[in-house]
């Protein structure tokens, strides 16, 4: 019987890493190629943003969610192919981390953890007692160690189905320009496509995607959240990149 997995990073890049989002989504392909993985997504988690926390530009972690082998054997497998993974990608002065875990493994306890994390600045040595406990894999590298702290809540917040932004999902980085709510719905993973109260659009409407089809998280579905615009509609969210020396590194 297949296990559904949960393999979180958490990059702490620098400035001139590939960023969090972009290295998560090589991380699925790479699985995916090792075998180990089938049909994963990928959700971007926003943590706290404040001064005593080292970050680059958005203090995000990121979750995979994928079908894979059962057993303890398969899980150590997409650990140590994850760990390997990141640091062969890992730049001097960054601070990666990672957590694996199966999707039903985390509890109330370490999703209010992670939720805190989004609200206050937590002790890595506290944080560590707190989640020892929990059976987690998790392993950090670099100076600081705090990449763990953002792998661990990814996996927590990517468990509560109610948390995070799609940033890789069948068919969303394929389809752009305009498509009706029917087409987007056959062509991608989206299953809804609301407006700014939650209302499910029709499948004749149409959406000027901007080519920005980045459905959130919510209730364990992918719902496309659009806004009016003069007379058309608008992806809700705002597409954000790094720039670094006036190039685009990455976009969420």
């Amino acid at each position: 019987m297949p296990t559904t997995w949960l393999v979180a990073i958490d990059d702490t890049d620098n400035l001139e890493s590939i960023g969090t989002g972009r290295l998560a989504r090589m991380l699925a392909r790479h699985l995916v190629e090792q075998g180990q993985l089938v049909g994963p997504s990928v959700t971007r988690h926003q943590l706290l943003v404040h001064d005593d926390i080292p970050y680059t530009s958005h203090n995000s972690s990121a979750c995979i969610r994928a079908e894979g082998a059962e057993g303890e054997g398969a899980g150590d497998k997409l650990f140590e192919l994850g760990r390997a993974f990141l640091l062969a990608h890992r730049h001097a002065g960054a601070n990666p981390g990672l957590c694996v875990a199966p999707a039903d493994a985390p509890g109330a306890a370490l999703q209010g953890l992670a939720r805190r994390a989004q609200s206050e600045v937590l002790d890595l040595a506290a944080f560590d007692a707190e989640v020892a406990s929990f059976g987690l894999r998790i392993w950090s590298d670099g100076e600081t160690g705090r990449g763990r702290i953002g792998a661990v809540c990814g996996v927590a917040l990517r468990s509560t189905g109610d948390d995070g932004r799609f940033i890789d999902l069948p068919g969303i980085r394929d389809l752009g320009g305009r498509a009706t709510v029917a087409e987007i719905l056959a062509r991608t993973g989206v299953d809804e496509v609301v407006d700014g109260a939650g209302r499910a659009l029709g499948p004749d409407e149409s959406i000027e995607t901007r080519d920005w089809i980045r459905p959130d998280l919510q209730g364990g579905r992918a719902v496309f959240c659009v806004r009016r615009e003069g007379d058309a509609w608008v992806p809700a969210s705002k597409r954000i990149k790094v720039f670094v020396d006036n190039v685009e590194q990455s976009t969420y």
